[in-house]
């Protein structure tokens, strides 16, 4: 990993050589060399397709890392407006990724990948306990403070007393009941060694009629749990995105700041021992002194996670961030739906942006991921065929019921939720709010009403049918086989509009 320097060094300019093998991959994918483009520049031609129908289209997966596959390319974005822990659930269940924004505050932050890890989870860690004299009150708080309804009970000493479980609380109108007389007889209670394995904890849960199981040291102590939801999602959401243990994987976000301090450090290593296996770096200007310390001192001191580092528009720009330690690089300046950058003309049309990072991604053995601008499943095909591997959006999932923008009724009585831009002023505002911005700057983003759209599963379908069409008249059945065989041809703004327009 080099030491360039991006302050008047020429050590991150890009070789002769990579600048011949970037325009013979423009030229390849049907692009041209001379000036950038967006989207709605090019066309995907068809091709002749062995595929007889689209239903032979199921392989919608991508590597994020070597050793890091994802079901299906989406990402929802690291704003407020967008992913809190609903969204971050269901695009878990999806297949996809999350991030939390970085302007929450870390105790906001941790506490919400608390409440991911443990839904849908087969084995869990470190379970939420009671003490025996606890009252039903002080359980319903905690259980409410996590978004479960069930909690191990454990003496001080950690032994397992019981299992408070819904239908032990639900119809029960006394509050001030201790959690142990309303848990059963313990003798009832059904455990297993920690270090079982889900086929044989799958038969205790069937034998015993039970739903949840609590694995114990060799000494009786509480060690883990297994649950039945859990331990069958695959029957609910085969793609989930999950780790080897059944466990939704977790993803970090850190901010760079004017300089990067131990305080951001801090903040990766908490996540980090919240048991994160990728980690953002987000910052609208990642080509910088500020995020080459970032990436350095974050991969110096935790070398086995994923490093997503953005954002940055040019080929320059990511040869940087990949010899500076990053795993993907996030692509895109100005040309998100409610981001306004370009207006003071910095920012490279996208899907020249996305070719151009991507021929230097490839030669570091490295991944792309597109951030916004693409505003209809077209685009995300498009994306891919110019290089992406994964797809971040903002836009196009804003409107789902899962999104962390507030439901609300527009002046005509329709349902809407408001999509904030990072650095609109709205957002600037909130971010004053929680503590994480000293003052105002110049907005470089808008925020505007959206229509709500119904359920992310319901968006993630239509989207992904698309994109089966698309493989379909390319004649191709992979994201893979797409992004290399793909090519574009370039169309004028009249055959845009004649593509486009009302019926």
């Amino acid at each position: 990993m080099s030491d360039g320097s991006v302050e008047g060094g020429t050590e991150m300019e890009l070789t002769k050589d990579e600048e011949i093998t970037i325009n013979e991959y423009l030229v390849s994918k049907g692009l041209p060399t001379n000036v950038s483009v967006t989207f709605d520049d090019v066309f995907i031609p068809e091709d002749e397709s062995p595929v007889r129908s689209r239903a032979e289209i199921y392989d919608f997966s991508t590597n994020l890392a070597e050793d890091f596959v994802l079901k299906m390319p989406l990402v929802s974005a690291n704003m407020e407006s967008v992913t809190g822990v609903s969204m971050a659930v269901a695009m878990a269940r999806e297949g996809g990724l999350w991030f939390l924004p970085q302007s929450l505050k870390i105790k906001h932050r941790l506490e919400m990948l608390d409440q991911i890890r443990r839904t849908d989870c087969a084995f869990i860690h470190n379970p939420l306990t009671v003490r025996p004299d606890a009252t039903l009150h002080e359980a319903k708080k905690r259980m409410e403070k996590f978004g479960v309804n069930s909690l191990i009970i454990t003496n001080k000493d950690g032994f397992v007393a019981g299992i408070l479980t819904s239908r032990d609380w639900h119809f029960e109108a006394d509050d001030s009941k201790t959690v142990i007389s309303l848990a059963g007889a313990t003798n009832e209670l059904v455990v297993a060694p920690k270090d079982i394995i889900f086929g044989a904890a799958a038969a205790i849960l069937k034998e015993n009629k039970i739903e949840k199981l609590p694995l114990v040291n060799a000494g009786g102590q509480l060690a883990g749990l297994i649950t039945a939801h859990g331990l069958f999602y695959n029957l609910y959401h085969p793609r989930a995105t999950r780790d080897d243990k059944g466990r939704f994987v977790l993803c970090g976000t850190v901010g760079v700041g004017k300089t990067f301090t131990k305080s951001h450090l801090k903040e990766a290593e908490a996540q980090a021992k919240k048991g994160i296996r990728i980690l953002l770096i987000d910052t609208a200007r990642a080509f910088s002194v500020n995020t080459k310390e970032a990436v350095i001192k974050i991969r110096k001191n935790f070398p086995e996670l994923i490093l997503v580092v953005g954002n940055v528009s040019s080929a320059k720009g990511a040869r940087a961030l990949f010899e500076w330690g990053a795993d993907v690089v996030k692509v895109n300046q100005g040309r998100g739906h409610v981001c306004r950058t370009s207006k003071i003309g910095v920012g490279q049309p996208q899907l020249t942006a996305i070719a151009e990072c991507s021929v230097i991604a490839r030669r570091y053995g490295k991944r792309i991921m597109a951030d916004g601008g693409m505003k209809s499943s077209g685009d995300l095909v498009k994306a891919i065929i110019a290089g992406a591997d994964a797809l971040m959006t903002g836009y196009l999932v804003v409107g789902t019921d899962e999104s962390a923008a507030p439901k609300k009724f527009n002046k005509d009585g329709f349902p809407v939720k408001t999509y904030q831009g990072s650095a609109s002023l709205d957002a600037q505002l909130e971010r004053i709010k929680h503590g994480t911005l000293d003052r105002i700057r110049e907005p470089e983003g808008i925020s505007e009403e959206v229509p709500i759209t119904g359920s992310l599963n319901e968006t993630i379908q239509s989207l992904l049918d698309s994109l089966r069409s698309a493989m379909s008249y390319f004649g191709v059945r992979s994201v893979h086989e797409l992004r290399e065989k793909g090519i574009f041809k370039m169309q004028s703004r009249a055959g845009l509009i004649e593509g486009t327009k009302s019926s």
